[in-house]
């Protein structure tokens, strides 16, 4: 069974309709696009040349983020 790292992506676009794509677990680790694919597709890139990178100089594992998947609040239907 093979296993994967996942990586949250988190997008921003900015007043000029450019998207910038940020992974939150690799410090640095931006990219841009006209569109949301190109910046999708940035975002991948850059992460294989991180991780390629961090692999050459021996840098410790990427960290995870400190806060991850969706927050929800359930408050009670009797309160």
């Amino acid at each position: 069974m093979k296993t994967y790292h996942e990586f949250a992506i988190d997008y921003f676009q900015d007043e000029d309709g450019m998207f910038t794509a940020r992974v939150p677990a690799i410090r640095g680790c931006l990219a841009w696009g006209k569109t949301l694919e190109e910046a999708y597709r940035n975002a991948v890139e850059g992460i294989e040349s991180c991780i390629e990178a961090r692999a050459r100089i021996g840098a410790r594992k990427p960290r995870k983020p400190r806060y991850a998947g969706i927050n929800v609040y359930r408050r009670p239907v009797h309160a």
